[in-house]
């Protein structure tokens, strides 16, 4: 029996054809069920894939708790430095309290210092001018109406006594409320460290 080679050449096309066409079928089946269910997970794209070891779990339950104890210390630092702050603008403000008394304390002095110097002043003058004029009358034995020339010296260095001591209670003054100043800047910073340091509401 002789083949009939155009009867063979038919089948070979329809072989092919049909070879192709079930690769063809099954990439477009096999991408449509892909698409529809999305990407597979992991376990699920490798079913071989055994479950995580005992090892690795206890691996991963040290790193988690290491985690958790980095994160509690740094809580713990956060709020040990609020603390801190905190105590540090309450000691500035009492300083600032305790510096105020003090200024106006040395003010009150200062004042009393001047008023002292005011009226020793006047009693100088007056006595100087005593003395000029019974110098000047040329009555040395008549004794002077406000003060002998030993007690105008006494008033004299008294006088320069109280000045000094005047002088100085102003330059403590001054120093005061500079002191006050700088800690009153001082204050001011600690608050903003404190407010950066509060946990947002």
């Amino acid at each position: 029996m002789k083949s009939d080679p155009g009867l063979l050449l038919l089948a070979s096309l329809g072989a092919a054809l049909l070879t192709a066409g079930g690769a063809f079928l099954r990439a477009a089946f096999a991408g449509g069920d892909r698409a529809a269910g999305g990407l597979m997970d992991s376990d699920e794209a490798d079913p071989m894939r055994s479950p995580p070891s005992e090892a690795e779990l206890a691996a991963i339950r040290e790193e988690l708790a290491q985690s958790e104890a980095i994160k509690e210390a740094q809580r713990i630092e956060m709020v040990e430095q609020r603390q801190r702050a905190e105590r540090q603008v309450q000691g500035a403000q009492a300083e600032i309290q305790r510096l105020a008394a003090e200024v106006d304390s040395e003010k009150t002095r200062t004042k009393a210092s001047e008023d002292e110097v005011r009226d020793l002043k006047v009693k100088v003058r007056t006595a100087e001018a005593e003395l000029k004029r019974l110098r000047a009358s040329g009555n040395s034995g008549e004794t002077p109406a406000v003060a002998s020339p030993a007690e105008v010296t006494e008033l004299q260095q008294k006088l320069k006594a109280v000045t000094e001591e005047k002088d100085a209670a102003r330059a403590k003054v001054e120093a005061l409320e500079r002191l006050v100043e700088g800690v009153r800047a001082r204050s001011r910073d600690l608050a903003e460290q404190l407010k950066a340091l509060k946990p947002e509401s």
